[in-house]
């Protein structure tokens, strides 16, 4: 995770700093324990889509304790944390909220144990089996990192939580309430995906292509 952080934070200041800089290792160390029982609280506590009330005022929570601007309820159950830090490129990082209708098997001391009623009535195991508790808890870890060295760079940082990716509605809802239009309209977009073709403790990057993810 600690590697991830890094790379993600990097990437987001490669966008905007007018002078390139690194986060000193000892400010990372200093961040993960926060970031990690960030993760494990939601790994533990999952919620299905379009039901995530609970995981988004726990990512609210955490950026406005960082000093962001924050926008909850938005395209439903959404989270929009705002920090301008004076004039220069605006950056975006999206994570998501939702987890899995799937049952947790790995055995593991923080593992998840809910079960809830899904949109049809039938009771499920639910899970957050695609990463998306990872991407939340770095993306906090990011927001942090930037919050504290705010002196090193300008511009606008802005983390969105979305609702419901696993179904795809809440990327749409958030567009149609304005999120491009409400808020500042990034000039870099950033996403994380957890695959599993990466041998352990690797990861890569990869630039989405315009034509297919238009920003309105």
């Amino acid at each position: 995770m600690k590697r991830l952080l890094l790379i993600v934070l990097t990437l987001s200041l490669a966008s905007w700093a007018a002078e390139p800089w690194r986060v000193a290792s000892t400010q990372i160390d200093a961040a993960y324990p926060q970031v990690e029982a960030l993760y494990l609280d939601l790994h533990r506590n999952p919620e299905l889509s379009y039901h995530e009330e609970k995981t988004a005022a726990k990512i609210a929570d955490q950026l406005r304790k960082l000093g962001y601007d924050v926008t909850t309820g938005f395209g439903g159950t959404g989270v929009v944390g705002v920090f301008r830090n004076g004039p220069g490129p605006v950056v975006m990082l999206r994570a998501e909220l939702d987890a899995l209708p799937v049952p947790e098997k790995t055995g593991l001391a923080y593992a998840s144990h809910v079960t809830t009623h899904d949109d049809r009535g039938v009771e499920v195991p639910v899970m957050h089996a695609c990463g998306h508790d990872l991407h939340m808890a770095i993306g906090i870890g990011t927001a942090a990192l930037l919050a504290q060295n705010k002196d090193r760079w300008h511009g606008t940082f802005i983390y969105v939580g979305q609702p419901a990716e696993e179904r795809i509605g809440g990327a749409k809802a958030m567009i149609k309430e304005g999120l491009f239009t409400r808020f500042p309209k990034p000039d870099f977009a950033f996403a994380c995906m957890t695959a599993t073709d990466f041998p352990p403790a690797k990861s890569a990057t990869r630039r989405a292509s315009a034509r297919r993810m238009p920003i309105p």
